[in-house]
């Protein structure tokens, strides 16, 4: 009977259709004019950035981009050599219709001494980190989670009753003086300053908790994309977040130090590999210090000794419309044997929802793919190199295909 009612329905579609065929063939054609506008919107960057004044941008055809209007008195942001001229152009299709408008900013030349090699990254956050709450079993035998609607993942802890806490021992020294007696805690949730009031369970040891995970500082393995010539630096292309996809941890204080790769677990579909390192703490080794951590990279200055022997062969700048979808090379290795493999550049967006997830590759290189399995953790912030210009640094690997990954544009890095 089923058969029969969609069969029907099919047979009045049909008949519909051949009565309202005009009207049909309209009203895709307007779907289809729409989505071809909104396709060609995507090839269109809304900002671009150019080294000179006179430098003439070249989009994916049809798009035509003409120059429009410039203002010379602009103060810009984007480093010590702008020069305060903004332009605004328009793109039109096939060089007739006017679809959109664009703006530029002149920087000025800019290069940056690529460098590809791993380092160690200690990093300590602005307050205690909340990474998640639990049940704990009370000395009643009760499963509880005391601070469960009161706390959330993401808040920073300062204080307790209007006094500082400046680490996670202290708050679990306070936490177990209390007696389970309730605490004021004094928080940062998305930036706002807020009081909450919790109330510590005593639990089967005699022990008292909050019944939430905690940490104040994180360390790992990362690559260095680029120091400049006064010795300030960027890394990894991504910020350092307690999970993936969460926002940069808030940061009080970080630095670089010297590392050894002790192994690498090569990538295969479905499980990502992972570089392992020694870190060498300790005041000898260490490389700089890290003033900013964002989510696309951190940043910092590098110590004199370290600027010297850490930079690599320094390259211009190349900015997101000068990307061609063709081959490219990632920097990456250990001390002297930095090496580059090729990669092929499969898509650009030049608006991403996430910055650090501007380009698409693939890696072409049967040698790091013999070695690696393709792009493994730990070689976010590898530099990449496009015509003997520098655009872009490695940021993610893709979990069902090892070879593939995200770049992001380097001038989102400066």
């Amino acid at each position: 009977m089923s058969f029969l009612f969609f069969f029907m329905e099919v047979l009045l579609m049909f008949a519909w259709y051949q009565k309202n065929r005009k009207k049909t063939a309209i009203a895709y054609g307007i779907v289809y004019v729409i989505a071809c506008y909104f396709m060609l919107l995507s090839y269109i960057p809304k900002e671009v950035v150019l080294q000179k004044a006179s430098d003439k941008i070249s989009l994916a055809a049809p798009i035509r981009v003409q120059e429009a209007h410039t203002e010379e008195t602009v103060q810009t942001e984007r480093g010590s050599d702008a020069k305060g001229i903004q332009k605004t152009y328009t793109c039109k299709l096939f060089g007739l219709i006017p679809i959109a408008t664009m703006s530029g900013t002149v920087v000025g030349d800019q290069s940056v001494d690529a460098v590809g090699r791993p380092v160690g990254i200690y990093l300590q956050t602005q307050g205690i980190y909340v990474a998640g709450l639990k049940e704990i079993q009370t000395v009643s035998g009760e499963k509880v989670s005391p601070c469960a609607y009161i706390l959330q993942e993401g808040d920073y802890i300062t204080g307790r009753d209007g006094k500082e806490l400046s680490d996670k021992e202290d708050l679990q020294e306070a936490v177990e003086a209390s007696k389970g007696q309730a605490m004021v805690l004094s928080v940062v949730r998305h930036g706002e300053e807020m009081e909450v009031k919790v109330q510590p369970q005593e639990t089967e040891d005699g022990s008292y908790k909050l019944g939430i995970w905690v940490k104040d500082d994180v360390a790992g393995v990362g690559t260095l994309t680029y120091v400049k010539e006064d010795g300030s630096f960027g890394a990894l292309g991504h910020g350092i977040s307690a999970t993936s996809g969460s926002q940069a941890l808030s940061m009080k204080e970080g630095y670089l130090y010297e590392t050894s790769i002790t192994g690498i677990t090569p990538s295969s579909i479905g499980s990502p590999g992972e570089i392992s390192g020694l870190i060498h703490y300790g005041s000898a080794a260490r490389l700089g210090e890290i003033t900013r951590n964002s989510n696309v990279g951190i940043y910092g200055k590098m110590n004199g000794t370290a600027k010297t022997a850490y930079a690599g062969n320094s390259y211009a700048v190349a900015y997101k419309q000068e990307i061609k979808r063709e081959g490219a090379t990632i920097l990456f290795g250990e001390g002297d044997a930095v090496e580059a493999y090729q990669i092929m550049i499969d898509q650009i967006d030049y608006e991403p929802k996430e910055k650090n997830k501007s380009f698409v590759f693939h890696v072409t290189d049967e040698k790091l793919i013999d070695q690696m399995g393709g792009i493994v953790q730990g070689m976010s912030g590898s530099p990449i190199i496009q015509e003997g210009r520098i655009i872009g640094a490695v940021t993610h690997v893709f979990i069902n295909d090892p070879t593939k990954g995200y770049g992001i544009f380097i001038e989102e890095m400066l």
